[in-house]
Formats: structure tokens, C-alpha cells, sequence
């Protein structure tokens, strides 16, 4: 409780890489709805100066806390849609993974990160835990990829013992 109440009381002193840490230790540590309000808060102040990185870290920490917030995922899309070429295979499935877990998909920003970590996975630049979660988030919310599928595929296909698969 002191922890929270401190994290709430400093939340305006964070930097970009500050506030990304301190969310995702709080989604982590299980702080409530007070810390991620102090938390959003700030957010708008550094949006132009979030990293595609830490636009990705944001998504996933209010997903894994449960925190659902319609305004900051519409305030992220637009910067995620500014860096998608920038972003790695485990940013673009934990961000996907933070929207999905809100059974959230607008394709505006689907479509184009889908298709970078399609470059991603015909360059050979995912890792299986990624893939395996970014596959998991789209099941979530029922949207089928191509070449998501076909890596799947071949990853089953390596490994003919997994379960539900």
C-alpha cells in the first residue's frame, strides 16, 4: 500500500522510460485502478516522445492489469502507426496482445503491424514464444493471418508432441 501511494504521488516525475517501467511493475505487483489513473495521466504529456517500445510496454502492462482504458489505446494507435516499421516482433506481440486482451482490433493498425511482423518472420527475426503470442492474442479476437498460420504450421510441425496445436 505504501508502494502504490508513493507510485501515485510521483507519477508526474517519471520520464517516457520511467512511466513504462513503473506500469508494467505495477501491473506485476497487482496495483489497482488509483495507480494506473496517475499513471494515464502523465501518459499524453511524453506521447510524441514514447519509443515504439515503450508505446508496446504501455499496451501490454494495462492489459496484464486489467485496466481497461479506450482513451489511451486510441491515444497510442496513432504513435504505434508512426513507428510500426521500427518495431520488433516482441513489440508488435505484446502490443497486439494488449489490444486483443480488451478484444480490441481496429485494423488501421492491425493491418500494418501484421504486415511488419510479416517482414519480421519471412527475415527470420521472430522468436517461437512471440509468434506463439502474438497467434494467441489474434485467436482472442478471432482474426485469422496468413502468414501467422503458415509459421504456426511449421512450427507444429517441428514439434509433432504439443498439445492443442
Amino acid at each position: 500500500n505504501a508502494l502504490s501511494t508513493e507510485l501515485r504521488s510521483r507519477a508526474r516525475e517519471l520520464d517516457p522510460q520511467g512511466l513504462c517501467i513503473s506500469a508494467n511493475a505495477a501491473a506485476k505487483l497487482g496495483f489497482g485502478t488509483e495507480v494506473f489513473t496517475a499513471l494515464y495521466a502523465q501518459v499524453p504529456r511524453h506521447l510524441s516522445r514514447y519509443s515504439g517500445r515503450q508505446l508496446a510496454m504501455i499496451c501490454h502492462a494495462w492489459a496484464k492489469a486489467h485496466m481497461h482504458n479506450d482513451d489511451l489505446f486510441a491515444l497510442l494507435s496513432m504513435q504505434l502507426l508512426q513507428r510500426v516499421r521500427t518495431l520488433t516482433a516482441h513489440e508488435i506481440a505484446i502490443t497486439v496482445y494488449g489490444y486483443a486482451h480488451f478484444r480490441k482490433a481496429p485494423p488501421e493498425l492491425f493491418e500494418p503491424l501484421l504486415a511488419r511482423f510479416g517482414e519480421l518472420l519471412r527475415g527470420d527475426s521472430v522468436t517461437t514464444p512471440d509468434l506463439l503470442m502474438l497467434a494467441n492474442a489474434l485467436g482472442r479476437i478471432s482474426w485469422q493471418d496468413g502468414e501467422v498460420a503458415a509459421a504456426l504450421q511449421k512450427y507444429a510441425d517441428r514439434e509433432p508432441n504439443l498439445p492443442n496445436v
